[in-house]
């Protein structure tokens, strides 16, 4: 019954159950949760408070390992956390999965918790099971206004080499790559461990405004990946023509080959792309450029019948 009170923050019917007494005030439920940590996930001050007083135990975690204070970082609840941690709840205690209260509330998007519970002392180096920060997780949220309070400085990428930036991007965060930006801290053309730089995700997830943002702080717009695909190689396949016209006004050479000898006018061709194909022609691309087969974007536009591709390229001069 008193659990039942604390799930539905039931003030009055836990004041009188313990005004009554003889219960149990840590009676754990199937799935091991507390009346504690029923009224902390609820965000139930009151109740909370009443519980620690009659003596509730605030270290005890449920079958996932979770405690009260989880749950009270997951609700952002910043005088919970304080009445839990007066008695004895642990700031950096971990559940099955490694999170710690700081990377919950930092996951629930839950600002000020954040911000209390490194006041307090909370460890911000700490990384789950899957190798993320509290500071990995507050990046993927947009959480501006605390990302460079939970920043590791010793830590300068993920566990797949993801700097904060590639985090960002990947996101499409673009407050946050911004602002990351302003602040001067980033290697702009860092590659993760699979060769991605920023710029290369923004483009992988077809996000224009974060490639115009990247190519105007500096990026290198002809980086590759190991595959030799560029970040126009992208645009071309994708046939992006927003993104495409960003990267040639920032520099983008537009007969980079991939390791298949493949240019950006050759994908653009062989899927189709026609306005695609205009840009790239219009700002110089090599209509006659062939790949590993020894096929032109002529071949590819021929063979699949884009009979307006095939007229472009024979009036831009290319070779049968």
């Amino acid at each position: 019954m008193l659990l039942t009170a604390c799930k539905n923050g039931q003030k009055g019917v836990v004041q009188a159950f313990l005004k009554k007494g003889g219960i149990q005030l840590d009676k754990r439920d199937a799935q091991g949760a507390t009346p504690l940590y029923y009224a902390s996930a609820k965000g139930s001050r009151d109740i909370v408070k009443l519980l620690l007083d009659a003596g509730a135990d605030a270290s005890i975690a449920d079958n996932q390992s979770r405690t009260a204070l989880h749950m009270a970082c997951q609700a952002g609840n910043r005088d919970i956390i304080r009445l839990l941690y007066d008695q004895g709840a642990e700031l950096d205690g971990t559940d099955r999965e490694g999170r710690t209260p700081l990377i919950y509330a930092a996951r629930c998007g839950k600002s000020e918790a954040c911000r209390f519970l490194l006041e307090l002392g909370a460890d911000k180096t700490l990384t789950d099971e899957d190798g993320h920060n509290a500071f990995d997780y507050a990046v993927s949220n947009g959480m501006r206004d605390v990302i460079a309070l939970l920043e590791d400085e010793q830590r300068q990428t993920d566990h797949v080499g993801n700097t904060t930036l590639h985090q960002a991007c990947y996101q499409n965060q673009s407050e946050v790559v911004e602002a990351l930006i302003r602040a001067g801290r980033v290697n702009l053309d860092a590659p993760n461990d699979e060769g991605y730089t920023p710029l290369l995700m923004a483009c992988q997830n077809q996000n224009v405004y974060l490639v115009e943002i990247l190519l105007k702080a500096g990026a290198d717009p002809n980086r590759k990946l190991l595959d030799g695909f560029s970040p126009l190689h992208y645009a071309a396949l994708g046939g992006n023509y927003a993104i495409a016209r960003a990267l040639l006004l920032g520099g983008a050479d537009g007969n980079l080959r991939n390791q298949d000898g493949e240019t950006p006018l050759i994908l653009a061709a062989r899927d189709g792309h026609n306005d695609m194909m205009a840009l790239l022609i219009e700002n110089g691309a090599d209509v006659n450029l062939m790949d590993n087969l020894q096929h032109s974007a002529l071949y590819y536009a021929t063979e699949n019948g884009f009979t307006e591709i095939v007229e472009q390229l024979l009036m831009a001069g290319a070779e049968g």
